[in-house]
């Protein structure tokens, strides 16, 4: 990234992640470019995404999107 995003920069990537969180399961374990206007690049190779993303000459932040994030139930197991 040239830059460092300034803070309200940061704050409206931030919503924007938190706003489209259902989206981002089209990209699980995959490395996303991100910020205020939506994703820049991904893909599974980190330097690739941040080749592409620095390409861009947008400012972005980089996110792992997780895979399965949720609960899982095991009946008659205590926690």
């Amino acid at each position: 990234m040239s830059r460092t995003p300034s803070s309200d920069e940061s704050r409206e990537m931030l919503k924007w992640l938190n706003r489209n969180r259902q989206q981002l399961k089209n990209y699980d374990h995959q490395y996303i470019a991100y910020n205020a206007k939506g994703i820049i690049a991904h893909g599974e190779n980190l330097r690739e995404v941040l080749n592409l993303a620095e390409g861009s000459g947008e400012i972005y932040s980089i996110y792992l999107v997780p895979g399965f994030t949720g609960l899982i139930f095991f009946p008659g197991m205590k926690i």
